[in-house]
């Protein structure tokens, strides 16, 4: 029973594998393309997911310099390098520090944002190349329809046709849906590392200013 079972999820696999192949080579250079935008929207997601879970550590929310401190001597991160710039005592004011750090802060959040352009460029691009591709296999069925001479129109070459246009629909929706949701999903979480960004370093600039005197060496 269970060799039966093997056999016929192997068997599903490989009609799946066969049937997505044939999708692919039907749907031509359009497909191709849009295949090539779903790699590129899976690549920017991805490296945008690595960026923006290592941007801020949990235990930095407590506001207390002294574990905040300690992560800055030992780990490298935007957020270590803009609290090392507010502790570090070359601002002779809190308020010089807080415009610097400010400005510092929104150049790091720039680049935790660079790569965002590209996942919004793949959700207009990726259902603009599904119509291209259904109109190029309009043209084909109505091509296949002129044709046929008296004989009629060649029904084979008319069902291809229609198969490929909506195939190349379906696959600009299935790249456009989860890069639109995968947009979304970065847009809200930068807003939130930005508003939690903005309240961390204000409390270790207060904090900073409030237990030190900076003094500049003379």
């Amino acid at each position: 029973m269970t060799d039966l079972l093997s056999h016929a999820l192997l068997a599903d696999t490989a009609n799946g594998l066969s049937l997505l192949l044939e999708s692919l080579r039907s749907g031509g250079s359009v497909m191709m393309l849009i295949v090539l935008c779903s790699f590129a929207a899976v690549t920017v997601s991805t490296v945008t997911w690595l960026r923006v879970r290592e941007a801020l550590p949990q235990f930095a929310s407590k506001g207390d310099i002294a574990p905040l401190h300690d992560f800055l001597q030992r780990h490298p991160s935007m957020l270590s390098r803009l609290a090392l710039m507010a502790v570090s005592g070359q601002f002779t004011t809190k308020q010089e520090c807080t415009e610097v750090v400010g400005q510092k802060a929104k150049e790091q959040l720039h680049a935790l944002e660079r790569d965002m352009p590209y996942l919004e460029a793949m959700v207009t691009v990726a259902p603009l190349l599904g119509l291209l591709g259904t109109t190029a296999g309009l043209v084909g069925m109505f091509s296949a329809f002129g044709e046929g001479g008296s004989t009629g129109p060649d029904t084979f070459a008319v069902a291809k046709e229609i198969g490929v246009a909506l195939r190349c629909t379906i696959a600009g929706l299935l790249v456009a849906v989860p890069a639109v949701l995968a947009h979304t999903f970065f847009v809200r979480k930068l807003d939130g590392i930005s508003m939690r960004l903005e309240s961390i370093l204000m409390d270790t600039i207060n904090t900073f200013y409030q237990h030190f005197e900076v003094q500049r060496a003379k």
